[in-house]
């Protein structure tokens, strides 16, 4: 039987799922359930209604202790390398993840809201009709998740996580990663294109929930997917916040 692997890097280290003949699908529904796209959608709402409450806590914090929100966003990074590097998806670890990571998007919000009026009113709407214009062209056939489009996914991504931790690092010291962080024409230019490939990581998703359904995958599967998305639009919506911020520069 083949084996589907998922081209997500969330879903990377996955078990994999074999495509079962009809009665090894009756003996597996028989005792447990599969998973169906309504089980990742509840999934997907549920952990974006905690990272959406605990980002406004992070958004409530008073500027001595901002710093809790920045420190919560670097647990749940780490937290993020233990979720896609494991095999087994573990729903406490997403739970967890999902809370740390509310914490430092309030946080990285209320700092560019008050550089920037309105800016993460912006930034939600913006993020919301890059995930619709991704799903319409993946349900058209005119985006699919191919072997060049993962790498580029991952590469970017990697990259992105890199120079963050090392413009970190800079600004305890004053200063900071131009490329990412100066309103020049190249620097938008970098922004811009993150922001396209970021988006692009929706197909990824898609294409595994998708396949994950096909092959009678366990509901337990709509962790990863719901991990997956939610990956998706953080990093979605910090890359509009920069692109955004620049450009009213």
């Amino acid at each position: 039987m083949p084996i589907l692997r998922s081209s997500n890097p969330a879903f990377a280290r996955g078990k994999g799922f074999s495509t079962p003949s009809t009665s090894e699908l009756d003996a597996m529904y028989a005792t447990q359930p599969r998973l169906t796209i309504d089980d990742v959608i509840i999934h997907t709402v549920g952990l974006l209604a905690l990272l959406g409450v605990t980002a406004v806590i992070g958004w409530q914090l008073p500027p001595r202790d901002a710093g809790l929100g920045f420190a919560a966003g670097l647990a749940a990074l780490s937290l993020s390398f233990v979720i896609a590097f494991s095999r087994a998806i573990r729903p406490p670890f997403v739970i967890i993840f999902a809370a740390l990571e509310g914490l430092f998007v309030g946080a990285i919000s209320r700092a560019y809201n008050d550089q920037f009026s309105g800016i993460v009113a912006q930034a939600l709407i913006g993020t919301g009709i890059i995930f619709g214009a991704m799903l319409i062209a993946y349900r058209s056939g005119r985006l699919r998740a191919t072997p060049r489009m993962t790498r580029i996914v991952v590469g970017t991504l990697l990259g992105v996580v890199g120079l963050g931790l090392v413009d970190l690092g800079l600004r305890a010291f004053g200063s900071h990663v131009p490329i990412l962080n100066d309103a020049t024409p190249l620097g938008i230019l970098v922004s811009l294109g993150i922001l396209v490939v970021a988006a692009l990581q929706f197909i990824l998703d898609f294409d595994f929930i998708d396949r994950a359904i096909a092959a009678g995958a366990p509901r337990s599967e709509a962790w990863r997917a719901s991990y997956g998305l939610l990956v998706g639009f953080v990093w979605v919506y910090l890359e509009l916040l920069r692109l955004l911020s620049k450009i009213r520069r």
